[in-house]
């Protein structure tokens, strides 16, 4: 699995780049238009990189900012979302604004998106509005893992949000604890 890739930019479309590595391997990967105004033609980089293999393809998609590929991720984990309506997405909206816009039930926001009517806007904010209180910045790194291990446990995540709100403990362990105490 490729991670990140760090080269030369020898060839720049506004949504698709070719790095050249030292070794003299050349990659084609594709790039968000946020990401694509960040780089320059020549210039040396290194991107993040998530890869899609299918039957007749492998399919490499390059970021500059985490919270974009996470984002990417995130959405073609759903349903019906693929990799270009993914990237649709980055392209149009910073991840701030997708949080937000899925926080808040904003599917205006979301219709904006190339590639996403009302339908789609709506399951995408259904599908991710139980996740938002475990990805908001804001949420310490024990209550991340904690509803992860909960959820790993085979807990729903809606109640995992509910009882994780109730605990006191500050502690990852303490926390699962706590939380299984009132789930059960």
């Amino acid at each position: 699995m490729i991670k990140a890739i760090d080269g030369v930019i020898t060839r720049k479309d506004p949504a698709f780049v070719i790095l050249k590595t030292a070794s003299g391997v050349s990659y084609g990967i594709f790039v968000s238009l946020f990401c694509s105004a960040k780089l320059e033609s020549g210039a040396r980089v290194e991107l993040n990189i998530t890869q899609i293999i299918r039957e007749d393809a492998n399919l490499l998609y390059g970021f500059l900012d985490l919270n974009e590929q996470k984002m990417f991720e995130m959405l073609i984990k759903l349903s019906g979302i693929g990799a270009s309506t993914a990237m649709a997405v980055c392209s149009s909206l910073s991840s701030s604004n997708f949080m937000s816009a899925v926080i808040n039930g904003d599917d205006e926001t979301l219709k904006r998106v190339p590639g996403i009517g009302a339908k789609t806007a709506r399951r995408i904010i259904a599908e991710l509005s139980d996740a938002k209180l475990i990805t908001e910045e804001n949420v310490p790194n024990h209550a991340s893992e904690a509803a992860m291990a909960l959820e790993a446990l085979g807990f729903k995540r809606e109640k995992i949000v509910k009882i994780l709100a109730e605990c006191k403990a500050t502690d990852t362990s303490e926390l699962v604890k706590e939380a299984l105490k009132k789930l059960a």
